[in-house]
């Protein structure tokens, strides 16, 4: 599992970076796109490719990356979050235990 999750973070990792590539050169891109459809008859093909390099579409890809980047780092962790979680609460003290069954105590 540990190299999955590796190969993964390091897809994350180039992804950002074309991410960052495609942000930097966005003015560049959309001359690009406007020369490439010229003469166009649809503006279909060109509206695509700008929605493709707009503020929108990069924002929606890194949230993709993020949450790819998160899922991974949960898949690869040693145990559960929510086992972690528990573990760690259990060390903090008796104070934030799940408290036990009632027990019965004779009095004399």
């Amino acid at each position: 599992m540990g190299e999955i999750a590796d190969n993964g973070r390091s897809l994350v990792a180039r992804m950002l970076d074309e991410l960052d590539t495609v942000t930097s050169r966005r003015g560049e891109l959309e001359d690009l796109i406007i020369e490439a459809t010229d003469g166009d008859e649809d503006d279909a093909k060109r509206d695509s490719l700008m929605r493709a390099v707009s503020l929108p579409g990069r924002a929606n890809t890194l949230k993709t990356l993020a949450l790819a980047l998160k899922t991974i780092s949960e898949a690869s962790a040693p145990q559960g979050k929510k086992a972690a979680q528990q573990e760690k609460a259990d060390g903090i003290g008796s104070r934030f235990r799940p408290l036990g069954p009632p027990s019965l105590k004779a009095v004399k």
